[in-house]
């Protein structure tokens, strides 16, 4: 489940980068960790504030992804959804609690 690739990415992010919310879900339902990382230190929900995937993004914030991880560049979720200006994962971000 938690298996990563040369990257460090789990098909949590790759679910999270494509897109993917009912994949997502089904992982995070049988025990994904929504707060693994890859070997630039990104979460799946760094991912889905990348893509301006706020649905994925309550999906994570949901089954306990940490809003406020940092990558190796120092950077939240909401930092890159503010950065990309994609306002509706910012809300979404924002509504629960990120700095």
């Amino acid at each position: 489940m938690n298996e990563k690739d040369e990257d460090g990415e789990t098909a949590l992010h790759i679910a999270a980068r494509n897109s993917y919310k009912e994949i997502a879900e089904i992982l995070v339902s049988h025990g994904a960790n929504v707060n693994e990382k890859t070997k630039d230190g990104k979460t799946a929900l760094h991912y889905a504030a990348r893509d301006n995937c706020e649905k994925i993004a309550e999906v994570l914030i949901s089954h306990g992804a940490n809003i406020d991880e940092k990558n190796k560049y120092g950077e939240t979720a909401l930092c890159i959804a503010k950065l990309l200006s994609h306002t509706k994962t910012e809300k979404v971000l924002i509504s629960h609690g990120a700095k």
